[in-house]
């Protein structure tokens, strides 16, 4: 019995050690909530290959990523906006790109129109045709939808489609894709963008100067964000394998994000 106490009490030492217990580490990452699904799944994945690791994952918004791996308070930020020194001071961010995401254009069903010329869809945006009649489609007010500031769509769209301009100050603030799809089927004379690679159902995805979306010409669309995965230099070698992981499963088109970039 003696030599069972003694193998016990050394069981014991070794385990409160970390030699035979793996030590349970978390990470996190926070940013743009058009990865979110993508994300949840891939870090399912990793965490299943890397015991003792947990990943907890976070929207926020692109500008959030940023500021949160700048100062620390994450692992990975996600984000399609570009750094700055006002978002990160002056950390030098390393980083991967997860690929092409499309941005669409959406509308309700019933305002009449589902082609639209760029310039269309500025003077829209921007509030300076506020009817569809305007632009060849149903006698109905134009409801302008909207990302927050935060979102790294609305960078996009206001400095690719808008050449800099701003969406209309009456613009409706919807704080996710899915709050913005859901505002646009609901609302008559609604126009906004969401960041898919797959068509939405039940609004109508309007074509831009012909030019119509589809999974299958995704690397045609000239509409699309970059979101990409940003940790710090001095991250640790899990964090990097995670953020690595991320940017190369083959499944992510299925989540509409298309053909890495470097």
């Amino acid at each position: 019995m003696t030599w069972l106490m003694g193998l016990i009490v050394a069981l014991a030492c070794l385990s409160s050690s970390g030699v035979l217990s793996v030590r349970s580490q978390h990470l996190t990452m926070v940013g743009a909530t058009s990865a979110l699904p993508y994300l949840r799944r891939a870090v399912a994945g990793w965490e299943a290959e890397h015991p003792g690791y947990t990943v907890s994952v976070s929207g926020g918004g692109s500008v959030a990523g940023l500021i949160e791996v700048s100062r620390g308070r994450a692992d990975i930020g996600v984000s399609d906006v570009r750094p700055n020194q006002v978002l990160t001071g002056k950390v030098d961010l390393q980083s991967l790109a997860l690929g092409r995401l499309p941005i669409l254009f959406i509308a309700h069903l019933a305002v009449g129109v589902r082609n639209l010329s760029r310039a269309q869809l500025q003077r829209l945006l921007m509030g300076q045709s506020t009817n569809w009649k305007a632009v060849g489609g149903t006698h109905t007010p134009v409801i302008v939808m909207t990302r927050p500031l935060a979102s790294g769509s609305l960078e996009i769209v206001q400095h690719e489609v808008l050449r800099g301009g701003r969406v209309t100050p009456r613009a409706i603030v919807a704080l996710s894709n899915g709050a913005m799809l859901a505002a646009v089927q609901e609302t008559p004379g609604a126009l906004g963008f969401v960041e898919s690679g797959n068509i939405p159902a039940k609004v109508a995805v309007l074509a831009v100067d012909g030019q119509v979306f589809h999974p299958h010409n995704a690397g045609q669309w000239p509409f699309y964000a970059v979101p990409r995965l940003y940790w710090r230099p001095q991250a640790s070698a899990s964090v990097k394998s995670l953020a690595l992981y991320l940017a190369t499963r083959e499944y992510r088109p299925q989540y509409g994000i298309f053909d890495r970039v470097s």
